[in-house]
C-alpha cells in the first residue's frame, strides 16, 4: 500500500501564510538550518513521521491536512503518520506491530476485535470509531489496488 505522503504545496502554503521564513520554521522545529524544509516544500523527500504533527503545530494546522489523504476519511497510514509515528512504534497491549501492518496494509481478513481496536486507537490519540473507519478505508483502497483494471 501507498504509504501517505507529505503534500508539500501544502507545506508551503501554510508556511506562506504564518509569515513563517524557511529559517524560522527551521529553528522552530529544531533542524540545523532551513535546507530541509526546502527539500520538504520542493517535494524532493518528505520529512520522517515524528515531524508532521510537529509543522502542523508550528504552521497552525492540522496534521492530517499536510498529508495526501483525505482528512475526513483517512486510511489507517495516514492516521498513523500525522501522530507522528512510525510503523515499528505501534506496537500496543495486545498488538503485535505485525498485527498493526497487516490492519494499515488492509489486508483482507477477520475483523479486528474492540481490544484491538481500542489499543490501535489509544496509541494513535483518537476515537475507536476513528480508526474502524480508517482500517474500512485501508481495506477499500487495498481491495481497489487488487483488483484487475478494465
Amino acid at each position: 500500500m501507498a504509504r501517505p505522503r507529505l503534500r508539500s504545496d501544502r507545506l508551503l502554503e501554510a508556511r506562506k501564510a504564518t509569515g513563517m521564513t524557511r529559517e524560522d520554521l527551521a529553528r522552530t522545529l529544531g533542524l540545523s538550518g532551513p535546507a530541509r524544509v526546502r527539500v520538504w516544500e520542493l517535494g524532493l523527500e518528505g520529512p520522517r513521521p515524528r515531524f508532521i504533527p510537529r509543522l502542523a503545530a508550528a504552521l497552525g494546522v492540522e496534521p492530517l491536512h499536510l498529508l495526501d489523504a483525505d482528512p475526513n476519511d483517512p486510511p489507517l497510514a495516514a492516521l498513523r503518520v500525522a501522530a507522528g509515528l512510525a510503523t515499528n512504534e505501534m506496537g500496543a497491549p495486545g498488538v503485535s506491530v505485525m498485527t498493526y501492518v497487516r490492519l494499515e496494509d488492509g489486508r483482507p481478513g477477520t475483523e479486528p476485535s474492540p481490544s484491538v481496536v481500542s489499543a490501535v486507537a489509544q496509541v494513535l490519540g483518537v476515537a475507536a470509531t476513528r480508526v474502524e473507519a480508517a482500517i474500512r478505508r485501508s481495506r477499500s483502497e487495498h481491495a481497489a489496488l487488487a483488483s484487475p483494471s478494465d
